[in-house]
């Protein structure tokens, strides 16, 4: 009998035991323009590595942005109007209860006006994917290629939000681009979009699972 009492005490110290909570740790910095000075409201954007879950915010007056977040690699993308955006090529690592300081990023001011291709990449029942992989390209336009004209070669890449949203700033002229939508699971799909001067084009994709 003693010892039921001993075994049951036991088991209700266990479960009266808290198990500690993992704490989060913090990911900031900050956001300058070529000469220094600070970015206000440039967006960011951080794509976790393990379940390609992100998280967005927007620079302070100061030029800084800061994310509590779980342990873990992050992806770190940024935009700002009339500058040129960009994603860091190297992940940063979050430690537990630690803070993780990401160099400053400089952005150069966008050459000149810029056109807008913007939308939203979706599963087949319509639900937005967040995480997915959006890859621009520059290619001829028919007028291009029958003229064999050199086009300057443009490549720009981007992750969507966590409502499946991406945009792309490209100079605004006339030209042809070919956009190519990714995720895990699903079948790629590729759009060719004809973007005039000066201008905001829409875009969708839907993208179908991947045959097992």
């Amino acid at each position: 009998m003693r010892q039921l009492l001993v075994t049951a005490s036991l088991v209700l110290c266990l479960i009266g035991t808290p198990v500690a909570a993992q704490q989060k740790g913090t990911l900031k910095g900050k956001i300058e323009d070529a000469k220094g000075k600070p970015i206000a409201g440039a967006q960011v954007r951080i794509l976790r590595s393990r379940d390609r879950s992100s998280k967005e915010t927007t620079t302070d007056q100061t030029g800084v942005y800061s994310f509590e977040l779980d342990p873990d690699d992050y992806t770190v993308s940024f935009d700002a109007e009339g500058f040129q955006g960009g994603t860091l090529v190297q992940m940063q690592q979050v430690e537990e209860g630690k803070e993780t300081t990401v160099k400053t990023i400089r952005l150069d001011k966008s050459k000149g006006r810029t056109s807008l291709i913007r939308g939203a990449v979706f599963d087949v029942i319509g639900q937005s994917l967040h995480g997915a992989k959006v890859k621009l390209v520059r290619v001829p336009t028919l007028d291009e290629e029958k003229d064999r004209k050199h086009i300057d070669s443009l490549k720009l890449s981007y992750t969507t939000n966590s409502r499946g949203e991406f945009a792309f700033r490209v100079p605004a002229r006339r030209a042809r681009y070919q956009v190519t939508a990714s995720a895990g699971g699903y079948k790629a799909e590729t759009k060719l979009v004809d973007v005039r001067e000066d201008e905001a084009v829409p875009l969708a994709f839907s993208l179908a699972p991947a045959k097992k």
